[in-house]
């Protein structure tokens, strides 16, 4: 009886294909070298081809996973290369940023800047006010008489376009635009008319008490062809409250009882245009106040011939004032 061998140790789970592969080699011979029945010979070898087929798939099942191991590489690689990208561009924008930062605190330190100055500004405007408002409180305002009142109404009444009177504050109002030619202190007809008539009123016995204190405005813009004759808004105010002066001075008002003053585009009615042209604020205004002792008999100087622009007329090209 012929001693058989000992079949080949078999693992149920190997460890790696190729342990695998070993041990079917090992099955395969020792099938060769037994006395197996030829159908169990062929059944061990159709194991063997099996297993050695799967092995082998196996075996490519490692190469598809090194496949996706190198995808994944370049998707990573891809994507690590956009964010190096997108950060270069967020770094670009941010310097930029800083830039433009670097500006704005630089606008913003200008405007305070100004901001200070215009306070500054601001500030002394409101001190000169306060003296003029001081001022204008220090002039005795007071009812006029019966006949005076009545007569200033009736006057103004007469020249509606031109004269506004004002009974709580003793005053009349021209208007510039009526009274005087553009740029100009020379006094209109219609306006010598009016002021005539007010110095008959003014010169009546019962009017003789009262002071009159005569102050020109306008409005904020800028002078025009008569700079020479009036170089800023408050010559012109000031010379149209002398002219005004003048013409009652000529008609026997008495010159002590006269004060004229301008006050040039700060003491506007109402705000000015965007363009300074606000017929508003372009006036004369006559106040009568209570009269204060003075010398008896003084004498009146006799009036100077009215100031006037080259022709003593509007010029069309004018600013109108």
């Amino acid at each position: 009886m012929v001693a058989r061998p000992n079949p080949p140790s078999f693992s149920p789970s190997p460890s790696s294909p190729s342990k695998l592969m070993e041990m079917l080699m090992n099955l395969n011979r020792f099938s060769m070298r037994t006395l197996l029945p030829p159908r169990w010979r062929r059944a061990a070898l159709l194991v063997a081809g099996i297993a050695a087929t799967l092995t082998g798939l196996g075996g490519l099942g490692g190469c598809a996973s090194n496949n996706d191991l190198i995808e994944s590489g370049r998707a990573l690689q891809e994507s690590n290369n956009r964010l190096t990208a997108e950060n270069t561009q967020l770094r670009a924008d941010l310097s930029a940023c800083q830039g433009e930062l670097v500006g704005l605190r630089k606008a913003n330190a200008d405007m305070r800047a100004l901001l200070d100055q215009l306070n500054a500004e601001n500030g002394n405007l409101k001190d000169l006010l306060a003296r003029y408002d001081s001022e204008l409180k220090g002039i005795k305002l007071i009812a006029l008489d019966p006949d005076t009142d009545a007569a200033l109404r009736e006057l103004a009444a007469q020249y509606p376009d031109l004269l506004e009177y004002d009974a709580v504050r003793g005053m009349l109002r021209f208007k510039s635009d009526f009274t005087f030619n553009s740029g100009s202190d020379v006094v209109s007809d219609a306006g010598k008319r009016s002021i005539d008539a007010l110095s008959r009123i003014l010169n009546a016995s019962a009017a003789m008490a009262y002071d009159i204190r005569i102050v020109g405005h306008t409005d904020s813009q800028p002078i025009g062809k008569s700079k020479n004759l009036h170089p800023t808004n408050w010559h012109l105010s000031t010379h149209r409250a002398i002219s005004v002066g003048r013409e009652m001075m000529s008609m026997g008002v008495e010159a002590a009882r006269i004060e004229a003053a301008g006050r040039g585009e700060f003491d506007p009615m109402v705000p000015n245009n965007a363009n300074g042209n606000t017929s508003q604020n372009r006036r004369v205004e006559v106040f009568l106040t209570k009269g204060y002792r003075r010398t008896p008999g003084a004498a009146a100087p006799t009036p100077e011939a009215p100031r006037h622009n080259n022709s003593g007329t509007r010029r069309d090209d004018d600013q109108i004032k």
